[in-house]
């Protein structure tokens, strides 16, 4: 069962996002031309984090969540249902409150707050890294992955949470999806002390067949 955080860690994130910050300085994806997307927010620590991040250097942070904690309804390998998780924390406090509170003050954060089903974004919007932690059912799983796959630009990134932990459909789609666009792939790289699988996509030049790198 995945762990209820405390209500201390509602300005935190419940992920780790340093170990994504310190990946995307180590790629130096900064470096890139495009923006930062986060399928997922929750209470917006993460979403915090990578503003923060992404003001230095002039970028925005897109952020979609639908806002309401009893959508997923994914069970993990004990029977929980994500949204009793999400619902025993909150404790009857708005998440959308909560996420605003935290994020507040930054100019750089552009929230979507609707279904990613709904979300599309124009041709000319590019992403340089994109993390995917929304609906843990497989369909949004794969049509997250391809809302940021499509504007993502070569040598950039995407992220999933909850890669090869407690929720076995995530794993089962994520290893689908990678099979599905292994010529386009050209590293996967996976933390697995935080659940956290990385696709790095190819540049224009091509590149090598995926290798795996965790740590």
């Amino acid at each position: 069962m995945a762990e209820i955080p405390s209500p201390e860690a509602a300005a935190n994130d419940f992920v780790g996002y340093e170990v994504l910050i310190d990946f995307m300085e180590e790629r130096a994806l900064h470096e890139l031309e495009g923006d930062i997307i986060e399928i997922g927010a929750f209470l917006g620590g993460g979403t915090a984090k990578l503003a923060r991040f992404a003001q230095n250097y002039g970028k925005k942070v897109f952020a979609i969540d639908i806002f309401d904690p009893g959508c997923d309804s994914t069970r993990d390998l004990g029977g929980t249902r994500m949204c009793d998780i999400y619902e025993a924390f909150l404790q009857g406090r708005s998440q959308l409150e909560v996420y605003r509170e935290t994020t507040r003050g930054f100019d750089n954060i552009i929230t979507l707050d609707k279904d990613s089903k709904e979300v599309e974004f124009p041709r000319e919007q590019s992403f340089i890294f994109g993390f995917i932690d929304g609906n843990h059912q497989p369909e949004y799983v794969r049509n997250d992955f391809h809302l940021v796959w499509r504007n993502l630009v070569p040598g950039g990134s995407v992220g999933f949470h909850d890669y090869g932990f407690d929720l076995p459909e995530v794993t089962e789609a994520v290893d689908g999806l990678i099979g599905e666009h292994r010529d386009e792939i050209s590293e996967v790289h996976e933390i697995k002390d935080k659940h956290i699988l990385l696709l790095i996509k190819k540049t224009l030049m091509g590149g090598c067949p995926p290798t795996n790198h965790g740590n």
